[in-house]
């Protein structure tokens, strides 16, 4: 082997060494050495009834709790599927991936008493808690800590993500969805103006002449994903009187609901906030109030469609 290639060798050893040593030493507190122990382990083998997020720095907690009726966040429908994905890993968790033993450093790290700590409630009245800290931007993860132990672990996986939603995020934003195949009549009506669409034989009418086709086309795409871009604050909620709306979309399909051979398929109501420029919205057979952006409900309540009187 000539000198040139030592040279190389002993490069790449130099850099291998320079990339390790940060691992081996990083914020690990007095010794720096890498015995992890045990790692961090946060097993949960009862029945999970809850979970809950406390905030940090005092700032509430988003309470995801298992009922009759499903699964909620602080009272509101909690989205299921979000649910199922969480209880999928938080069950088991476990990490070697030590960080810091100094607890000087959990302050930085997120993982202070102060920070974000995470309590999963049992059927049978336990509760297991961790810390968890900030995500570590240089290699993904999030870093965790167990109550009552100085030693931090950098958690990889999805769950840390998962429990770093707020409130709204744990909720669902599908609020209604159609079957356009079935879709016979569509009333409309936006501010004083009103307009209904009914399918013939011939296609599609705005009272007795032809609707427009492709705002009919995006009105009927948009009726099987109707999705919010956001909720109202609870203040905002309590205020929004729907007795009046300024929008209000029925969706009817063929069936035998009542004499005139329709059933109705979706209703929503609508009320404008000219200061954000969406809607707030609420199903007219529901109880919880949603945003809708301007885009979809001028998809819904096509303006050129609903004439002036």
């Amino acid at each position: 082997m000539n000198p040139k290639q030592l040279k190389v060798i002993a490069i790449v050893l130099g850099v291998a060494i320079l990339l390790y040593l940060p691992r081996l030493f990083r914020d690990g507190g007095e010794g720096g050495t890498l015995d992890v122990g045990d790692g961090f382990s946060f097993a949960v083998t009862d029945s999970i009834a809850g979970v809950d997020i406390v905030l940090a720095e005092n700032a509430g907690t988003v309470r995801l709790e298992r009922t009759d009726a499903g699964w909620t966040v602080d009272g509101y429908v909690a989205d299921e599927p979000k649910i199922r994905n969480l209880l999928d890993v938080i069950g088991q968790l476990s990490s070697a991936e030590l960080v810091a033993r100094n607890p000087s450093n959990h302050a930085s790290l997120g993982v202070g008493e102060g920070g974000r700590r995470i309590e999963v409630r049992t059927a049978g009245g336990g509760a297991r808690r961790f810390h968890l800290g900030d995500r570590d931007t240089r290699s993904g993860g999030y870093f965790v800590r167990l109550p009552g132990d100085d030693v931090v672990y950098r958690l990889d996986g999805p769950a840390g993500g998962y429990l770093n939603r707020d409130r709204d995020g744990w909720r669902p934003r599908l609020i209604a969805s159609v079957d356009t195949t079935g879709v016979r009549e569509v009333f409309m009506r936006r501010g004083d103006r009103e307009a209904v669409l009914r399918r013939s034989d011939e296609g599609w009418l705005a009272g007795d002449a032809p609707a427009d086709s492709a705002l009919v086309q995006r009105l009927l795409a948009i009726l099987p994903s109707i999705s919010a871009s956001g909720f109202p604050t609870e203040e905002e909620a309590a205020a929004a009187n729907f007795t009046l709306p300024d929008g209000w979309v029925e969706v009817f399909s063929e069936g035998s609901a009542d004499v005139t051979g329709r059933q109705l398929e979706l209703s929503i109501l609508l009320l404008e906030d000219e200061e954000r420029g969406d809607w707030v919205a609420r199903l007219a057979d529901g109880a919880e109030a949603f945003r809708l952006s301007s885009l979809t409900v001028n998809r819904l309540l096509p303006e050129a469609l609903v004439p002036v009187p």
